[in-house]
């Protein structure tokens, strides 16, 4: 209902002026965040749920299919899960799952109880008496909990002798800051990692994960198009994952704000406005799918392309703008690829220059970090933008739509400087 209630409004706010936009983009990171979609990944059916709710807002903007009867491009991926329980347990202190660890994205099944743990650090691994200690330990009832973050060549190699003797598939280790990812395998190896301080040597700790391994995920990414006015055979692309990491267990929700719910509220933006001010080249806009499993659903768009829209003929796109991670911007913007496309750069950077849209542009070179990627490697120009800016969440809990207020001023200026480039592209 909530779902509903929230697409009713997008609908009767669509005709209202662009000042308006900013407003209407946390709109979009607001619902793409809840709950309903359960972080946008691959348990309670949040990337499907996220494409269909992407779907409705294409056919509501008033875009056409780019292929087929719906929105759909399908494809197929392997994917670890943790759909159920992912819980480390203390009797002496609550322990929570995202904020104090994370497990390993191609973790396994475990279920142990009663288990000690052991913090081996560079104090220990240099105390030659306690290393000795160590060795002797039974590891059906002790965990090892490394925290290895300062080392020198005696430590490591003690910490090499010790790994050696543990013969134990599950591994504790210590990290300065939790981010997660996803993985296309699963491991026999239990690798759990926990925040500083949160377990004490000696603690006594039970440790039960139900890891779901799915072969053959359907997934599929929204494609939407606005046919151009003059030259309807060229192209623009307006593309950005709707993906983000989903559940690790029912009690923990990676929701994804900045990553990468504020690239699909510009993009549906970007779809509004082209609908209102016709382009003059035929704009294609896309949310892949599966971008967080390692930039799946480009992949597969891009390798399919010709059998997906054989009418498309990929030397006619002008250009691909992929958006992903856009909402700061007090600090300006990067272009990924800019340093290997100096023409484009120094149109975006003309525009910028002008007309103060933001602190600066900045660039950087070749890069396979987002879903302009693969378009690169097949030979069509594409920018990645993200936007820069004291937003420091990222692949966590925290990012989430609370903690993520788009400010209009960066917003907009973004927005305006994207729109200005590619107007210009579809002039040039």
């Amino acid at each position: 209902m909530k779902y509903l209630l929230t697409l009713t409004s997008l609908i009767l706010s669509s005709a209202t002026a662009f000042s308006q936009n900013v407003n209407q983009a946390q709109q979009t990171i607001d619902t793409l965040c809840s709950e309903y979609f359960s972080g946008r990944g691959y348990v309670n059916d949040g990337d499907i749920r996220a494409s269909v709710y992407i779907a409705d807002r294409y056919k509501q903007i008033g875009l056409v299919p780019l292929s087929g009867d719906d929105y759909y491009h399908r494809f197929s991926l392997n994917v670890n899960t943790f759909p159920t329980k992912v819980s480390v347990e203390s009797d002496s202190k609550k322990i929570t799952p995202g904020k104090d660890f994370i497990v390993a994205p191609n973790c396994p099944t475990v279920d142990k109880s009663d288990l000690t743990v052991r913090l081996v650090d560079k104090s220990l691994l240099c105390d030659k008496k306690r290393f000795k200690e160590l060795l002797k330990l039974d590891w059906t009832k002790n965990v090892l909990l490394l925290d290895t973050l300062v080392h020198d060549k005696l430590s490591q190699k003690r910490l090499d002798k010790l790994l050696k003797k543990y013969n134990s598939n599950v591994l504790f280790e210590v990290k300065k800051k939790l981010t997660w990812s996803l993985s296309r395998d699963q491991s026999s190896d239990v690798r759990v990692y926990f925040l500083p301080g949160v377990l004490n040597d000696k603690q006594h700790i039970s440790i039960s994960i139900e890891a779901q391994f799915v072969e053959g995920y359907k997934s599929r990414n929204v494609v939407g198009m606005i046919p151009g006015t003059e030259q309807p055979d060229s192209f623009i692309f307006i593309t950005g994952h709707y993906d983000h990491l989903g559940m690790m267990g029912q009690n923990c929700i990676m929701p994804g704000a900045n990553d990468n719910a504020s690239g699909i509220a510009m993009i549906l933006d970007f779809a509004a406005y082209y609908k209102l001010h016709p382009p003059r080249y035929s704009v294609v806009f896309i949310a892949f799918a599966a971008e967080e499993a390692g930039l799946v659903g480009s992949y597969f768009f891009v390798s399919e392309l010709s059998k997906y829209a054989p009418k498309l003929d990929p030397r006619k796109i002008r250009f691909v703008v992929n958006m992903d991670l856009m909402g700061s911007g007090q600090e300006g913007i990067m272009a990924v690829n800019g340093a290997i496309l100096p023409e484009e750069y120094a149109l975006l950077s003309e525009i910028n220059t002008d007309k103060g849209y933001l602190p600066q542009t900045k660039k950087r070179g070749k890069a396979a970090n987002s879903d302009h990627y693969f378009f690169t490697e097949a030979g069509i120009p594409a920018f990645f933008f993200y936007l820069m800016g004291p937003y420091n969440h990222y692949h966590d809990v925290d990012d989430t739509a609370e903690n993520m207020r788009l400010e209009a001023e960066s917003y907009n200026g973004a927005f305006h400087l994207i729109r200005d480039f590619m107007n210009a592209l579809m002039h040039h």
